[in-house]
């Protein structure tokens, strides 16, 4: 949902525009502005069930949550965040951290910090409150300082990244609270696993098992060689643990990831360049047999892919 867009406002109520809806959607904080004349925001809100996904994309921005404003606030969120295009900086207590694009930060977002960017750039952060963790503030602060050091980093950081790119169309798709659910479980691991906390380790790692799994799957549906014994080492799982996940759920690994990729090829038919061959498609998604895609194309969506990408694009 679109928060604020500062194009629809005249140029001397953006500041204060921009102050309100960040502190109505995320926590209270002022706001300073690089080029305050020059200043532009596009602020978005998606709710997810018990999480929520906020994307504030800005021209240069500074933003200063003080010990008094934190003393004033009743709820406490805890966000994942990605800077997505810009360097961004992030202080609090004595921590004074530069993070790119490709890394990850923790934040309790009920403390005093100072947080911002230099020139046009964004922030994307995916919050979850703090009862909805069920972890002691203690675990979640010590992982705040070391949560490259967990093994699922990489996981989690593209599958949030994901999450919130997407959230859009999650949201419109009717998951959007069975993402949120499983966004937290793997949260949650990241913090259990980064902050060393062994008390919760088993308990955290076997809940979000299923998530790990989805989540690995969906990052590596272009990989044909996504194999379930390559997704079960990746999962610290045994390949008929991994098979048997799938069984609780009613569902057949091998078929899951298959209706992924042809649902993926299925999109990026509609959209791609004319000159790309059906074939290219086709190994894009993990298909190294043309006419094994055809087959199993024209069983999923009743045409051909060629056929398919001819058709005009459904309705919103």
């Amino acid at each position: 949902m679109l928060v604020l867009d500062t194009q629809t406002l005249p140029a001397h109520d953006r500041g204060d525009a921009y102050q309100g809806a960040v502190s109505a959607n995320c926590t209270t904080s002022a706001a300073r502005f690089e080029s305050p004349g020059r200043l532009w925001a596009k602020i978005e809100a998606f709710d997810l069930g018990p999480a929520k996904v906020l994307t504030i994309d800005a021209s240069g921005t500074t933003l200063r949550r003080t010990p008094r404003m934190a003393r004033g606030m009743n709820d406490c969120p805890i966000a994942l965040a990605l800077p997505v295009r810009s360097r961004n900086r992030l202080q609090w207590e004595r921590e004074d951290e530069a993070y790119d694009r490709r890394d990850m930060m923790l934040v309790d977002l009920s403390a005093p910090y100072v947080y911002g960017w230099e020139g046009d750039g964004a922030s994307y952060a995916f919050h979850v409150e703090f009862d909805e963790l069920d972890l002691p503030m203690e675990t979640i602060r010590s992982a705040m300082v070391r949560l490259p050091s967990s093994p699922l980093y990489g996981l989690v950081r593209d599958h949030i990244e994901h999450v919130m790119t997407g959230a859009g169309e999650i949201v419109r798709s009717g998951v959007g609270a069975d993402v949120g659910a499983a966004s937290v479980e793997l949260m949650r691991a990241l913090i259990v696993s980064a902050a060393g906390d062994t008390r919760h380790a088993a308990e955290t790692m076997h809940s979000s098992v299923g998530a790990r799994i989805d989540a690995y799957i969906r990052h590596h549906l272009r990989d044909p060689d996504l194999v379930p014994a390559r997704i079960a080492a990746a999962n610290a799982v045994s390949v008929r643990e991994l098979y048997r996940e799938f069984e609780r759920r009613g569902a057949s690994l091998e078929q899951s990831i298959m209706n992924q990729r042809l649902q993926g090829a299925s999109e990026e038919l509609r959209v791609c360049d004319p000159r790309t061959s059906v074939a290219e498609i086709g190994r894009a998604w993990g298909f190294r047999n043309a006419s094994h895609f055809a087959s199993r194309f024209k069983a999923r969506f009743g045409l051909t892919p060629r056929e398919w990408r001819s058709q005009p694009p459904p309705r919103a």
